[in-house]
């Protein structure tokens, strides 16, 4: 292992989906999910060969996953982040927090919080937030139960580009057709399902679902335009940050959490030391958080998401 990692590029791994559009056929037909960064993720360090994210973690341990990431998950790598390509509505679903995720799936199982970045949505687009208003928690539960909760259940708003939202465990929620986002979340791929709208040949989750469901959660509107309100989305689980770059900032990751950088709009170039490595639109890199310090540049229109821990 060299002194001191470098930034690592995953390679990006499609996920074939029933409801899958077409942004992502670049990476194979079908592809509705392509995960950029996560546990599962493949690098190459050096000559010493292809390794997970999370097994170069159980390796180095800090040097990746920073403080932040010992305290909360130890030597694993704490993050996800994807990108969506709906091109009709994904599952009506809800997640665990941990504490349910390792009451259902085991000790080492992560619940997921997760949040949304909007990057494109056809004009009739619409995302589900939460149960409908007016809908008792008695009456939401019934139809969970009885395989019947649909659309009418629910409270939906329009997609719109540049929106950011935080859904957090428990919170009911649905993705739905010409919608294209960027996801941050724990990393964790645990989903029960309320409804898959009648598609087959897909489990339904029905009673971990009620024992996930929080029925007064929504998601939370955390921004519009590409803007976080307050400049970054930051709850316990996970932290992102919408940075414009087309004037260089410096990062510090300074030995506390790994940085997922993606460039969601125009090219993104990382520079630090006697490494440098530039990002098309789309592409991630993973910046350890044993790197003391980064710049972050991009063209007039770039902007980067950035994922870590807070």
């Amino acid at each position: 292992m060299p002194d001191g990692l470098p930034p690592l590029r995953p390679i990006p791994a499609p996920s074939l989906r029933p409801w899958a559009g077409s942004r992502l056929t670049a990476h194979g037909a079908d592809v509705g999910e392509l995960w950029l960064a996560g546990p599962a993720s493949v690098v190459q360090v050096g000559a010493e060969g292809p390794r997970t994210l999370d097994e170069l973690a159980a390796e180095v341990g800090d040097a990746l996953v920073g403080s932040a990431g010992l305290a909360r998950y130890g030597a694993r790598f704490p993050l996800l982040a994807k990108l969506i390509d709906a091109g009709g509505w994904l599952s009506l679903q809800v997640h665990p927090d941990d504490a349910l995720a390792r009451e259902l799936a085991g000790p080492r199982a992560i619940g997921k919080a997760e949040a949304w970045v909007v990057l494109d949505a056809t004009p009739d687009a619409m995302l589900i937030v939460g149960p409908a208003v007016g809908r008792s928690e008695t009456e939401l539960r019934a139809a969970i139960a009885a395989g019947t909760a649909g659309r009418a259940d629910c409270s939906e708003v329009p997609a719109v580009a540049g929106d950011v939202l935080l859904i957090r465990p428990g919170t009911l929620h649905a993705i739905g057709g010409g919608t294209f986002l960027y996801e941050l979340q724990q990393p964790s791929d645990l989903t029960y399902r309320v409804s898959d709208w009648g598609r087959s040949g897909r489990q339904l989750h029905t009673e971990e679902s009620l024992r996930a469901l929080r029925a007064e959660s929504h998601a939370e509107a955390c921004g519009r335009g590409f803007l976080i309100d307050g400049g970054t989305l930051e709850i316990p689980e996970l932290r992102l940050e919408l940075p414009a770059v087309s004037t260089p900032i410096v990062r510090h990751p300074a030995g506390r959490s790994p940085e997922v950088v993606t460039a969601i709009r125009g090219s993104l170039r990382l520079t630090t030391g006697d490494w440098s490595e530039t990002l098309a639109a789309r592409e991630t890199v993973v910046v350890p958080a044993g790197v003391a310090a980064y710049e972050l540049a991009g063209a007039p229109e770039g902007m980067a998401a950035i994922g870590s821990l807070p």
